[in-house]
Formats: C-alpha cells, structure tokens, sequence
C-alpha cells in the first residue's frame, strides 16, 4: 500500500470515528443537541445579512445584535397579533360547534347513501377506522409521531427549564453569529492543505443545498402562510388564521401543510355554509397558491439550487426522529444534504475508477 493510499484511509478512519463520537455525545446530550442546532440555524439564516452589514461598515457585533432584537421584536409582534387572534377565532368556532357538527353529519350521511358506504356512527368507531387506515397508509411514520409527541407532551423538563433553555437561544445565536466566519475559516484551517481545495468544493456544494432548505424553504413558507391566511379570511372559513398559518409553516414538510389546508378548510367550508360551493372556493385558493409557489416563489426565491427529492426529505425526518427523536429531526436536513453530496462525489468516482470502467476506461485516460 503506498502512502498516498495510507494517508486516505487514516483519515477515513479518524472521520468516522470522529462522526461516531459526535453522533453519542449529541444522542447523550439531547437538549444541549437541541440548543446548539436551533441557535447555530438562526445564525445561518442571519449570516448572509449580517455579512452585507458588515461589508458596509457595521461592526459584526452590531450587526448581529441588531439582526437578532429585530427577529425577536417581529416574534413578539407576530405573537400579539396571532394570539388574539387565534382566541377569538376559537371562541367563535366554539359557539358554532354544535351547528357545524350537525351539518357535517348531515354531509356525511348523504355521502354515504351516495357511495353505498357505513359511515361511523360512535367516537369510538371513527378513532378504530381512522387508526386502521392510518396504519395501511402509513405505517412507518407511527414509530417517529410517537416519539414526537413523547418529546413534546411526555417530556419531564419543567416550565422554569423550558424557559431557561429558551432563553439561551438567543444568547448562543448571538456568540454564533459574531464568531461565523472565524468558525468557518478555523474549519477550513483544520483541512489538510493537499486536499483542502477538494473538500472546499463539496462544503460550498452542501452550502448551497441547506440555503435552498433552510433559508429558502423556510422564507417560502412565511409566504404562503400569509397567502393561506387571507385566501381563507375572505372565503370566510373559521379558523381562517389559525389553518392558514399552520398549512404554510407546515410546508417545509412536504405535502403535509398542503393537506391540513385541504382537509381542514374543506371541511371549515362546509360546515359554516353547507355547501361545495365553498369548499371548491378553498380548494381553488390553495391550487392556485401552489401554482404562485411552484412557478413564481420558489424560483425567485430559492432558485435553481440543488435541493433534495421531498421522498428523500421525508425519509431523512422519519429516520432521525426513528434514530434521535426530535434532535434526529432537526438534524436529518443538514445530514441528508452532507451524504448527497459524498454520494454524488462517489459515484462520480466510481464511474472514473477501474471497477466500473475496466481497462477500457484505464486506456482511455492514459
């Protein structure tokens, strides 16, 4: 074995090792996981603002202080406004309740005489169906929703601990966001020089797909929870707000959000006024959303930068949160994008390489 081959494989080694490390310490520190990786994304989000500021004479520590309290007051404001809001569209589907719930039997039982079909006549008997069909359906996705909600709802953290760690957030974004590009360039440092250029290449290229996820998914999804919210307000749905917010936020898991907007206005629509007609008006903002999305947003924003497959992104979330829970979750995205680009970089080699070109390939390149 010569020593170029050696060298390789020594440090093959050290990086796995080294990944295995990283990966039971962050499994062992789960809410530290958690801390560091919400706050390292807000400053990568942030970073290219805080850059532009910087490259006009703000100090960086200004600049990000100045970033962060704006991102904060907005949060605050978005809440003022949301909250209220949120209340009083309860309050008002709460009265409503009782009447909806009578037309949508009525839909229902009609729908059933239409189709020839047993609708569940008991609470009971309509948690059993949806249980079953949810298991046909999806049967993979109970293991990570269950470790989710045990996360979420099970979770023996106390409120002064929750605000606690909420609180550092914002402080450990902050140190993040001065430190940024001492931390990429003391990373970029530790690569060996021969084969730093190489591996500046593929972090640009994963770059370049977690901005296309993080930042862009993200700023499309702020979008269309604003699209969703008035389309739904002036077709005058209950829980207008409430369903358009969520269907946007939830974009970022593919297909999902877009379902909870169907499912949820359809059904909102047709229990306030009783008619499809409504509900096609619902289904006809939320088609033409996604078409303003896919041929109008998310290209202006996001570009033609490399993403991921939504099957791959799916999978990606359903394997964290099987493996690490809601850290799992959290870092499946940046994790997926790493192993896309080796994977890429591989078979690009693969294909350069002896075994897949044989001696053809070997005369061919000398």
């Amino acid at each position: 074995m010569n020593p170029g081959t050696k060298t390789m494989f020594l440090r093959i080694f050290a990086g796995l090792l080294f990944a295995i490390v990283l990966i039971w310490l962050m499994n062992l520190l789960e809410n530290v996981t958690i801390i560091l990786t919400v706050a390292f994304f807000l400053a990568y989000i942030m970073n290219p603002a805080v850059n532009r500021m910087e490259r006009g004479g703000v100090s960086r520590s200004v600049a990000s202080l100045a970033l962060l309290l704006t991102g904060l007051m907005l949060f605050v404001v978005f809440l003022l406004f949301f909250i209220p809001s949120v209340v009083g569209e309860i309050a008002l589907f709460a009265r409503a309740a009782p009447k909806y719930i009578v037309t949508l039997e009525s839909k229902a039982e009609w729908l059933s005489q239409q189709l020839g079909v047993t609708i569940p006549q008991t609470p009971g008997e309509l948690q059993q169906l949806i249980l079953e069909r949810w298991r046909q359906i999806l049967p993979q996705l109970a293991d990570p929703m269950a470790k989710i909600a045990s996360v979420v709802f099970s979770s023996t953290m106390s409120i002064i601990s929750f605000l606690f760690y909420a609180l550092l957030v914002p402080i450990i974004t902050y140190y993040i966001m001065v430190s940024f590009e001492y931390i990429r360039s003391a990373i970029k440092e530790l690569i060996p020089p021969d084969a730093r250029p190489s591996i500046i290449k593929h972090l640009n290229q994963i770059d370049l797909v977690l901005a296309s996820f993080v930042r862009g998914q993200l700023t499309v999804s702020i979008i269309l929870a604003i699209l969703y919210s008035i389309g739904f307000v002036l077709i005058g749905i209950d829980l207008a707000i409430v369903l358009g917010v969520t269907s946007g936020l939830l974009f970022i898991i593919p297909y999902f959000g877009t379902m909870i907007g169907i499912v949820g206005g359809s059904l909102m629509a047709l229990a306030k006024n009783g008619d499809f007609i409504h509900v096609s008006y619902v289904l006809g903002w939320i088609v033409f959303v996604q078409l303003l999305e896919s041929y109008v947003i998310t290209p202006r924003i996001v570009g033609h930068a490399i993403g991921l497959n939504p099957v791959i992104y799916i999978l990606a979330l359903i394997v964290g949160g099987n493996l690490f829970g809601l850290a799992g979750m959290l870092l499946a995205i940046p994790v997926t994008a790493v192993l896309k680009v080796l994977l890429v970089s591989a078979v690009d080699l693969y294909r350069k390489s002896y075994l897949y070109a044989g001696h053809e390939g070997q005369n061919r390149e000398t």
